[in-house]
């Protein structure tokens, strides 16, 4: 039973980690891009940018529920009724570190660099 509370907590980890550093990387790299795109009429367009920043605390709010997981996983490896780690959370940790992983490994099989931290803004 320790051990799979130990896996789990792995799992979780990686998932919070993985959330974390994608989403920073990619608010950061395409910042500035998102607050020079202009109208037609030559006005500036805050909406992608503001809807840039409200999915990056989204994703740091989910990295910071799946640390408490990582934490209550390792706690409570040794009880006798499970972790007390709720399905979804155990699937969507699962499904988004596969996710990931697979983007990872195939984007570096077809291009040769690693996936998201290759997507370079055109502002530079």
């Amino acid at each position: 039973m320790a051990l799979k509370g130990i896996l789990w907590s792995l799992a979780f980890f990686l998932t919070a980690i993985s959330l974390i550093t994608i989403s920073s990387f990619l608010i950061f790299e395409w910042w500035k891009f998102l607050n020079i795109l202009v109208d037609p009429e030559g006005k500036p367009i805050y909406t992608f940018a503001l809807f840039a920043i409200f999915l990056y605390i989204v994703s740091l709010l989910v990295a910071l529920i799946y640390f408490v997981a990582c934490i209550r996983a390792l706690v409570q490896c040794r009880n006798k009724e499970g972790l007390g780690i709720p399905k979804g959370v155990k699937g969507f940790g699962l499904v988004l570190d596969i996710l990931v992983i697979a983007l990872f490994a195939l984007w570096y099989y077809f291009f040769g660099v690693l996936a998201v931290f290759s997507w370079r803004s055109p502002v530079g």
